[in-house]
């Protein structure tokens, strides 16, 4: 039996055939080129797009815990405002104890250590402040500097809650500056009563003064005299920076004196704090005016009994292709629009002055 022969023609021609089907044309290389292109174009931008929207998320929520920590630092601060211990101030109504100037809240300690006049304005003046634009005290020049435009400056006074040398709080120091409040009425004790502190608080940066408690016999506590300045500079770290920052100063020791501190950054990015003063006018412990009070004398001051509080935050960083055309109300200034790339958010909050206002409230 024959075997058939294969066709050349037929086998060259299959061999053709395979080489043409072995691979990709061109055409479709270059199709599947362009679609794995656009693929990794969309995740290139789906990625992008993520980065940008986690990135603004960081700057609200940044601006967002500043402004809130701002408002919560200022709340417990002014909480304490006129906290002496177990001493009351009388009312600004009663004589002669009616104050009689605005105390400087940057005078050294050694400016007014035996100024009667100046200790018991002090005490009935537990808050006070300085609208925009108005001038401080000649001695503020060097702790209050580079203040931002808009904004307003805070003065808060109290005694320290945290009896020095007492577990949890400061050591004591005998030339720091302490309060202390006689409760001993026994005027036969010689040597443990004491006169001078029947209607005002001691005030001491020796360590030699003591006074007693109602039995005559425990010395009473020794409580750190807190005076706060609060204000916003317009840099944080460097002049120049343009990063608005929350400022607060300190009177304490130093060099072996006592007197305001320069004042230490806390909060970056915090554009202005604004005030509203609640003044008690029929003594009842409620306020019945509420303004900026930059026209107010002593005894206007002595009688806040509440503050309004206004804090306008902004973030760190401008955003990209955003443009800040709104404006904001902080009480009775209106602020805005900046027309720049930073979010801004403003925050206001009502806050009692427990101590002033708790003194004059009636049954």
């Amino acid at each position: 039996m024959k075997k058939r022969m294969a066709n050349p023609s037929r086998v060259k021609s299959g061999h053709r055939i395979a080489d043409y089907q072995g691979g990709f044309s061109l055409i479709e290389l270059m199709i599947s080129i362009t679609l794995g292109l656009l693929i990794m174009a969309g995740v290139l931008a789906l990625y992008l797009d993520l980065s940008k929207s986690n990135a603004e998320l960081a700057k609200m929520n940044r601006q967002i815990e500043n402004g809130r920590f701002t408002i919560q630092l200022l709340q417990q601060e002014l909480w304490h405002a006129g906290f002496w211990d177990t001493y009351a101030p009388p009312l600004p109504s009663v004589t002669p104890l009616n104050p009689t100037a605005i105390p400087n809240p940057c005078a050294a300690f050694s400016e007014w250590s035996i100024d009667t006049a100046y200790i018991n304005n002090m005490f009935l003046v537990p808050v006070q402040g300085y609208a925009a634009g108005a001038s401080l005290p000649d001695e503020c020049s060097s702790i209050v500097t580079n203040r931002q435009a808009d904004s307003d400056v805070l003065v808060v006074r109290y005694a320290s809650t945290c009896v020095a040398g007492a577990a949890s709080c400061e050591s004591y120091n005998a030339n720091k500056l302490y309060i202390q409040t006689q409760a001993c009425s026994d005027t036969s004790l010689t040597g443990i009563y004491n006169a001078n502190a029947a209607t005002i608080p001691v005030l001491d940066a020796s360590g030699s003064a003591t006074v007693y408690k109602k039995n005559c016999t425990a010395p009473a506590d020794k409580r750190k005299l807190i005076i706060s300045i609060f204000y916003v500079r317009n840099y944080s770290a460097s002049t120049g920076d343009g990063i608005p920052t929350l400022m607060r100063a300190d009177f304490d020791l130093s060099g072996g004196e006592v007197k305001m501190q320069s004042a230490q950054p806390l909060i970056e990015g915090i554009q202005s704090i604004k005030f509203e003063y609640g003044r008690d006018t029929d003594v009842d412990g409620s306020a019945d005016i509420f303004d900026d009070c930059s026209s107010c004398t002593a005894t206007d001051w002595a009688n806040v009994v509440a503050v309004q509080v206004h804090v306008l935050a902004r973030n760190l960083e401008a955003s990209t292709g955003y443009v800040e055309d709104k404006t904001y109300q902080l009480g009775s200034t209106t602020l805005g629009p900046f027309n720049d790339g930073f979010m801004r958010h403003a925050y206001s909050s009502y806050i009692r002055l427990v101590n002033p206002s708790g003194r004059r409230e009636k049954p």
